[in-house]
């Protein structure tokens, strides 16, 4: 235990950057912190702090042996916290992120059915288009569509999600039906942008397939629900998830062109930090989504549904 004592004060010491700080949150003197630093170093054979008469800081030596020292000091906290949530039901806040879209149509749902298991979570819900930092906005987990940019994320599948092209029936009706790729050029085109959904790669590919590159666009708008309000209302033809529409192609307001076109079917990911101790509310949020999606498939969903 002294060794590990040795090891919390001088990390400690390295963050409050002098004795004094460090000595205050320790609970201990500073000459007494100084004496423990000064038995470490000898023990080690090698000086690990450059002392002034006001702050410290670590040597060469000094970073690399607190940057070992801190991740054996977080692994043995998660080690600590795995082994209390073996006697620990999920409880306690949930702070998740999802795009407003997914959020509104699916999370409802799930959060109501999770519930039922587990009614001592609570859940704080941040709706957002674009990726948030995790560990800067005190994220438990993100609900993230397509591939990921950041290595330092924990992903687990959950979901597929499919992308289909459409319009309203009133819009087919005044202006045709399009037959072949090449017959959009000819037609309203409603987009969305600015947001994870219009991912580069797959809609500029579409783009120049369609050869739709140097054509207006009748509408566009970052946001899903809004681009389908657009495509209902007959204003043109959107790319658009099956889930948000399956209603509305079933009720024959929209109207499926196109069906060939196969766009890239987009994986839907619950994410964390790699390095962050997974809770039990957390751990059992993850599992109780796949599981979820496992049962119901995204595009067998209708949204409105799912909201209740």
């Amino acid at each position: 235990m002294a060794r590990l004592d040795s090891l919390i004060i001088f990390t400690t010491v390295v963050k409050a950057n002098n004795f004094t700080n460090a000595a205050h949150q320790l609970g201990l003197t500073p000459s007494a912190v100084s004496k423990q630093i000064s038995l470490l170093e000898d023990r080690l054979g090698v000086r690990l702090l450059n002392r002034t008469t006001r702050s410290v800081s670590p040597t060469e030596a000094g970073q690399l042996f607190y940057n070992r020292c801190s991740r054996l000091l977080e692994d043995l906290e998660e080690a600590e916290h795995m082994v209390k949530d073996l006697e620990t039901s999920p409880q306690g806040t949930l702070k998740i992120s999802a795009t407003p879209t997914f959020g509104r149509a699916m999370m409802m749902k799930i959060f109501a059915e999770f519930l039922q298991q587990y009614p001592n979570v609570n859940f704080d819900l941040t709706l957002a288009d674009k990726g948030l930092d995790l560990v800067r906005e005190g994220i438990d987990l993100a609900i993230h569509l397509g591939s990921l940019q950041d290595s330092r994320l924990v992903a687990r599948p959950v979901a597929r999600q499919k992308v289909i092209l459409t319009a309203s029936k009133e819009y087919l009706e005044a202006h045709s039906t399009p037959q072949e790729l090449s017959e959009l050029v000819n037609h309203h085109i409603l987009m969305v942008s600015g947001i994870d959904f219009a991912e580069p790669r797959w809609i500029k590919r579409f783009i120049k397939e369609a050869g739709l590159a140097n054509k207006e666009r009748r509408f566009t708008v970052n946001d899903l629900d809004t681009l389908c309000e657009a495509a209902l209302n007959g204003m043109g033809i959107a790319a658009l998830p099956l889930y948000l529409i399956r209603e509305h192609l079933d009720s024959g307001r929209l109207v499926q062109i196109l069906p060939e076109i196969n766009f890239p079917v987009r994986t839907i990911h619950v994410v964390y930090p790699e390095n962050r101790y997974l809770s039990a509310k957390s751990r059992a949020f993850v599992d109780f989504m796949a599981s979820y999606f496992e049962e119901n498939n995204l595009d067998d969903l209708q949204a409105s549904k799912a909201r209740g």
